[in-house]
């Protein structure tokens, strides 16, 4: 794995919390300064919401450690090679751990409870920042 690969595969990752981010600082522009209480804005609010929600999880999803995930890529360029090397003649295992916790709803247990963590951070940010307006 060289620095490059590693960075192109954070690159997913990044672009979702990113999106995240724009997405809230929306939120919070729009409904910061207009009624809320207009049922009209009603099904704008439900969309921002919804795509702070898809991106976040989606970036905490790819940056999991096990191929074939974003995740698994970044942790190469940084583990030594002995483990590098045997990180990927094992990668075929690597899949059906992947499997495994995918269905025993392991992934997505530590996708919510890592969410919250990243929501609440990223809505105190956000609202401290238009706090300083």
């Amino acid at each position: 794995m060289s620095k490059a690969e590693a960075i192109v595969a954070a690159a997913g990752p990044i672009m979702n919390f990113i999106l995240a981010i724009i997405s809230m600082v929306i939120y919070y522009a729009i409904f910061r300064t207009t009624d809320m209480s207009l049922s009209i804005l009603e099904p704008w609010k439900t969309a921002l919401f919804y795509l702070v929600f898809i991106n976040i999880a989606l970036g905490i999803f790819n940056l999991i450690p096990i191929p074939p995930l974003d995740g698994s890529k970044i942790l190469m360029h940084f583990l030594p090679t002995k483990a590098r090397i045997w990180f990927q003649e094992n990668q075929l295992y690597f899949y059906i751990v992947f499997i495994i916790l995918f269905i025993s709803h392991t992934v997505s247990n530590l996708i919510i409870s890592a969410f919250g963590y990243i929501y609440t951070g990223l809505a105190w940010c956000v609202e401290s920042l238009f706090n300083l307006f």
